[in-house]
């Protein structure tokens, strides 16, 4: 018999054959990823034989520049542990518990309006701890040292630093510390500026100058060299009034700082005006009111002198007359020698479109040429100036409360929970019949019997907002007044609702008190200050009333615009329109006890019948009138 033959082994049936798709990665990006990942941990041999390898983590120019101003607990313990080159092993056994650094309720944290006392009491001990709000200082170095040797000098100075701010601030309970940079890499930025620049420009807000500036910086611009020079650029100067930059000369002046008003925004709406129109157009300025002596006193020529607000080319000349004549750092071989302008500020303060002010200014077209390294920027402006701008930086310093802060665009405000303390300093500070005109609301305040003030509350002034606007919550329809906080609230940030801070008393630097603020600012909450639209709307309802010499504060309430309602020639105060009905209403005990046991909310009772009669003697003494329908139905069937 022929041998059989073995089975054969089964095999799969072939299916089609895979159809070659394109790759839609076009890009790669999950290659790079993994490239970027290996090259973290690459172990490089060296030509003697040396192995060499690292463990730091690569990240990004954008990542590290980061700016941050808060940390949670948790947070600021581990960067704290990364600068002082720790690390820690997580222990199973042990009891962790974390406690909330924002759970108190004090009057700092709810921005709780502070008295003249209470606001003096601080205010002498600030001035007490002043010297140590300081900014992180650049350790010594020289060319022999490697990169990893001044990281690590540069990382236990800023954690030297950071601890004696955290001293500060557990010593001393009652002083608020506003938030401040805390990204090493970002003060980088700081330290390489104030060396190589002749003049460093600090930029702040004219609106409160002394917040945003630091003391201890212009000393540290000094601890470097003599030679270089300091310069306080009060921004946004246009916001104030003549007296009012007048008595903050006079500070300035008395302190021996050297400043300028400046306004970026006007600089650069002249500019755009220039271009549209041509070279030919000029500028008209604002006519102001001449000021020649303030409670008495003759003002002298010097502060007159200095209260102009500067244009663009004043300014550029301003910069070389304060700038040492010859460059402090020498030249590269083969380049010219350049005079160079850092400038400094708080994010937000202006310093962008004051640069930008600056370069559209020139006729020819300049460039912007990368420095040392790729985080701050140099704009040759001429051929002797060179600015160098840094990035926006949050400097130490003492507040009173956390509302401040918010006011002063220090904290954002769409990530704001708590918005009833910044909204009381809002409705504090601008008075009751300005926050009406603006807006074309009526603001519906409790009675002096209630304890009212007259003026309104975080809540009347948002209630009254968002019923005019129509911002309802969801369910019961009540107004929502966390969406009114934050226009309100950006409108205090951007201008629209103005509140400028006085300086201290020259005599012996103590806070102006609350009459004091109000008498500061009554210049500014008239009918011009208003925006156009609005005062083309009181005009209209001026001209309607037949009103003459129409005031402001006192005839607002005999308009009839926007919310308010009201009959032609009436004299009497307008009433708001009540939106979204009870719920989105003030809540008012005395009135709503009123009504109900006095008014019984307008209900009223009818009887078609006496009250002593009952229902069966008037149905004919059967119930349900059963007599009746039975009478009914046999006078049918029986038809």
């Amino acid at each position: 018999m022929p041998p059989k033959e073995p089975p054969k082994k089964w095999k799969a049936p072939k299916g089609p054959k895979p159809i070659q798709r394109k790759n839609k990665n076009t890009i790669g990006l999950g290659r790079a990823i993994r490239t970027a990942r290996q090259k973290e941990n690459e172990v490089q041999i060296l030509p003697d034989g040396e192995m060499r390898f690292t463990t730091d983590k690569h990240e990004a120019n954008w990542v590290k520049l980061r700016s941050v101003t808060q940390e949670s607990a948790l947070d600021e313990f581990l960067n704290t542990a990364e600068l002082a080159d720790k690390d820690f092993a997580a222990d199973r056994h042990s009891n962790v518990k974390i406690i909330r650094m924002d759970a108190g309720s004090d009057a700092r944290s709810q921005g709780v309006t502070l008295s003249n006392a209470q606001k003096q009491q601080l205010n002498e001990k600030q001035r007490s701890q002043a010297r140590n709000l300081i900014v992180p200082r650049r350790p010594a170095w020289n060319e022999s040292m490697t990169r990893f040797q001044l990281e690590r000098q540069e990382k236990d100075a800023f954690l030297e630093w950071r601890r004696k701010l955290a001293t500060l601030q557990e010593s001393n309970e009652d002083l608020l510390l506003t938030p401040f940079e805390r990204n090493i890499e970002v003060w980088r930025q700081l330290w390489r500026v104030i060396e190589r620049s002749d003049l460093v420009v600090q930029i702040v807000d004219a609106r409160d100058p002394l917040l945003f500036r630091s003391v201890d910086l212009e000393l540290y611009v000094k601890e470097l060299n003599e030679g270089k020079q300091n310069l306080l650029l009060v921004n946004k100067a246009d916001l104030l009034t003549r007296k009012q930059r007048i008595i903050w000369a006079k500070y300035f002046i008395s302190r021996n700082i050297s400043f300028t008003f400046f306004s970026a925004a006007r600089a650069n709406e002249i500019l755009e005006k220039q271009n549209e129109l041509g070279e030919d157009y000029v500028h008209k300025e604002i006519e102001e009111e001449e000021i020649s002596e303030i409670d008495g006193e003759k003002v002298d020529q010097e502060v007159l002198d200095k209260i102009q607000i500067l244009k663009i080319d004043q300014l550029e000349e301003l910069f070389l007359s304060k700038a040492p004549n010859h460059p402090l750092i020498s030249p590269l071989p083969g380049q010219e020698p350049l005079i160079q302008i850092g400038l400094v500020g708080y994010p937000n303060v202006g310093k962008s479109s004051t640069i930008n002010a600056l370069v559209g200014s020139k006729k020819v077209s300049v460039s912007s040429t990368p420095g040392k390294t790729k985080h701050f920027q140099t704009i040759k402006l001429s051929e002797r100036v060179m600015l160098c701008d840094c990035p926006g930086l949050v400097f130490p310093n003492f507040a009173y409360n956390k509302g401040e802060l918010v006011c002063n665009g220090v904290l954002p405000i769409d990530q704001l929970r708590d918005y009833i303390g910044p909204c009381s300093l809002v409705a504090e500070r601008v008075p009751k019949y300005f926050l009406e005109a603006i807006y074309g609301i009526h603001i519906q305040t409790k009675s002096a019997d209630e304890g009212g003030t007259g003026k309104p509350t975080a809540q009347e002034l948002l209630v009254s907002y968002a019923r005019a606007r129509g911002y309802m919550t969801q369910g019961f329809g009540a107004a929502d007044e966390s969406r009114a906080s934050r226009y309100i609230l950006k409108d205090y940030v951007n201008g629209k609702l103005l509140y400028i801070n006085p300086p201290p008393h020259l005599e012996d630097d103590t806070p102006y008190t609350r009459e004091e603020c109000e008498e500061f600012n009554e210049d500014i909450y008239t009918f011009d200050k208003l925006p156009q639209t609005r005062q083309e709307q009181l005009a209209d309802a001026v001209k309607s009333k037949n009103l003459e010499d129409f005031d402001l504060a006192r005839d607002l309430g005999k308009l009839t615009f926007s919310a308010h309602i009201g009959k032609e020639g009436d004299s009497k105060e307008a009433r708001s329109v009540n939106h979204g009905g009870k719920q989105a209403a003030l809540y008012n005990a005395a009135e709503d006890l009123d009504n109900e046991f006095f008014k019984m909310s307008s209900v009223k009772g009818q009887l078609t019948n006496p009250f002593h009669k009952t229902q069966a003697e008037s149905s004919g003494g059967k119930k349900h009138n059963k007599k009746n329908k039975k009478g009914k139905t046999r006078a049918k069937f029986s038809d």
